[in-house]
């Protein structure tokens, strides 16, 4: 899991801590921002094609993760 922070808002940042927990990692380009998403655990990958799409899939994935 990298630890590197991130460029964003700290609801982003939040969102990304908790989504961590449960198993994802966050890849981020040459200016921070995360552009790529993993998760081992599942094998499921998502990229980011712009800041609008991380964060609506950011918000929709930490709101259906269950506690």
């Amino acid at each position: 899991m990298s630890m590197k922070p991130f460029k964003g808002s700290s609801m982003v940042m939040k969102m990304t801590q908790a989504l961590m927990k449960d198993g994802w990692s966050f890849i981020p380009d040459e200016f921070d921002v995360i552009v790529r998403a993993e998760n081992k655990k599942t094998g499921e990958a998502v990229s980011f094609p712009s800041i609008g799409n991380l964060k609506t899939w950011l918000y929709e994935k930490a709101l259906s993760t269950p506690n």
